[in-house]
């Protein structure tokens, strides 16, 4: 049990599916106090259910897309109004919508994949850290890729958008750090999540990225920890 996160607001994005979804029920068991979205009505409202109309006064939820700032914006705003603060920013949320060759390439795609994989964690991480600057801490995490570190064919348009986000995020860990505010990144390898295709069982499961994640965002105070490479035992394209 993660007692340290008794309490602790939470703000995590990309919690209806996959590596998100197993780390909001983690989040909910540890006592923290999660404000969490995600676009899928149907995926939100069953996720409502399962964890309960009394457990659901505890946290805050909004149902968006984050290609849309002013919602972004606003579901921030509303996290500052009822908890007061913001202890964690969990950037989860992406997407790999197209694949192909670079010269197959469809720009509608790429602006699709560079508005969900780096502008809008780009916001949520702007916004965020409004709030925790007058605290002087706070901790972010931005889950990435490691295609951000190894390049594959035919996925171009998914590792420029994660690749976006991983030098974006390399600028602002050194802008936040003198108000104590640590920016961790976090690369996973294959996870066997519905991100995917075909089922693989020899990948991470979301289950043990989601407990990595956790156990990174309990660190002595003068550790700043800046990235961390999740694989699996199969994987060889380091």
């Amino acid at each position: 049990m993660h007692t340290f996160l008794t309490d602790k607001v939470v703000l995590l994005s990309g919690a209806s599916a996959g590596i998100g979804r197993s780390l909001l029920f983690r989040l909910i068991e540890a006592g923290a106090l999660v404000a969490f979205c995600g676009r899928s009505e149907q995926k939100m409202n069953d996720l409502y259910l399962e964890i309960g109309a009394e457990e659901m006064k505890k946290h805050f939820s909004g149902i968006f897309c984050l290609s849309k700032e002013t919602e972004i914006v606003n579901f921030i705003r509303g996290i500052h109004e009822k908890f007061g603060r913001i202890d964690y920013l969990i950037n989860c949320a992406g997407l790999n919508s197209a694949r192909g060759n670079v010269e197959e390439i469809n720009t509608e795609d790429l602006d699709w994949m560079y508005k969900i994989n780096l502008r809008a964690p780009m916001i949520m991480m702007k916004e965020t850290s409004k709030i925790m600057k007058p605290f002087k801490q706070g901790t972010i995490i931005n889950v990435l890729s490691t295609v951000c570190l190894f390049s594959n064919e035919g996925i171009g348009a998914y590792t420029a958008s994660k690749s976006g986000l991983d030098a974006l995020t390399k600028v602002f860990r050194k802008e936040v750090r003198k108000d104590n505010i640590k920016v961790i990144s976090v690369y996973p390898g294959g996870v066997n999540t519905g991100f995917r295709d075909t089922v693989r069982e020899d990948y991470l499961s979301p289950e043990s990225v989601a407990e990595t994640i956790l156990k990174t965002m309990n660190l002595p105070a003068e550790v700043m920890l800046d990235e961390i490479v999740l694989r699996p035992a199969i994987e060889r394209n380091f």
